[in-house]
């Protein structure tokens, strides 16, 4: 994961392959690949944040929103454990309010590539791991609108005779790490990641790797561009309405049939044709561009994280 920052994200659009808003969730580890050969490998990724220092941000991050909760008369939170870091607080479904989760992973930056999650879980595995990874727990709306500050409406600014602080308690824990609230501050890393992929998909030989890997696709009886195609899933959202009103979809989170199979489709047509590999080389010639034209911007992003890491180790000191 790029940052501490917050999973929840009402979008109107976004790239689905790339890191739209705040990241999810960390690499699998915290060794980076250093080999251009690696499909892990980025060269953005040495200005940003190491796994090890995202989870210490983040236990940090809820050490210090629990302390603002039980100051705020949520006594039962101040033995809220934070290792795991919990997940991000998800609105109260009761409350009327629709919201949209959106799970981006470093390691699906391509697109869905193991074909294990992908019968598993279909296009849902980013959801997935970053669920077995931060345990969910069911917030009542004062809870949350303590913790995060996002009022709709008329909705109480102030919670047993205290006002919620400006983002919630974890906006106010964001600021003592961060010193500001990360929202509020452009991330070079995180915007150059993004422009390298919308170049990237621009580039000659990305478009030939999509040409192949649609080629394949059409041979598996399915019809898709690009594998952002596929992974939005435009034509099956027939299904799954059909699916919802018929009643035969009891689990929300449980990925349909179809699903399943056009991502286990998708990941043998990127490993017959090479996909991954193609696409890499692509989005690592642009990186090593954009780092050259962007240093300064990137290392001033590298030593305000490593700033953080640091306040985010006195923390835990403090409250251990």
């Amino acid at each position: 994961m790029r940052s501490a920052a917050p999973l929840l994200l009402v979008l109107a659009s976004c790239l689905a392959l790339t890191a739209c808003g705040p990241r999810t969730d960390p690499p699998a580890s915290d060794a980076r690949p250093t080999s251009s050969d690696d499909p892990r490998f980025l060269p953005l990724a040495a200005y940003d944040m190491p796994e090890g220092d995202v989870r210490t941000v983040g236990r940090a991050r809820w050490t210090l929103a629990k302390e603002c909760m039980a100051r705020l008369g949520f006594d039962s939170l101040a033995n809220l454990a934070t290792d795991p870091v919990p997940a991000w607080p998800e609105r109260p479904a009761t409350a009327g309010v629709a919201t949209a989760d959106i799970y981006m992973s470093d390691d699906a930056r391509y697109g869905i590539q193991d074909p294990g999650q992908a019968a598993r879980y279909g296009y849902e595995g980013s959801r997935a791991d970053y669920e077995r990874r931060h345990p969910k727990r069911k917030w009542t709306l004062a809870e949350y609108l303590a913790l995060t500050g996002e009022f709709v409406g008329d909705e109480p600014k102030t919670v047993h005779g205290h006002r919620i602080p400006e983002r919630g308690c974890l906006g106010e824990a964001d600021r003592a790490i961060y010193g500001t609230s990360p929202e509020e501050r452009r991330d070079p890393v995180l915007e150059l990641e993004s422009k390298s992929l919308r170049l990237g998909m621009r580039d000659p030989a990305w478009k030939r790797a999509d040409k192949a890997w649609s080629a394949c696709m059409r041979k598996a009886g399915f019809h898709y561009a690009t594998p952002e195609d596929a992974w939005t899933g435009r034509d099956r959202e027939r299904e799954e309405l059909e699916r919802r009103l018929t009643g035969e979809r009891t689990d929300p989170d449980e990925p349909s049939a179809l699903d399943r199979k056009t991502a286990t489709a998708d990941v043998r047509c990127k490993q017959r044709t090479g996909y991954i590999k193609a696409v890499h080389a692509v989005d690592v010639r642009i990186q090593k561009r954009l780092v050259t034209e962007n240093r300064t911007e990137l290392e001033a992003q590298f030593h305000w994280n490593r700033g953080a890491v640091h306040k985010a180790r006195e923390v835990l000191e403090k409250w251990s």
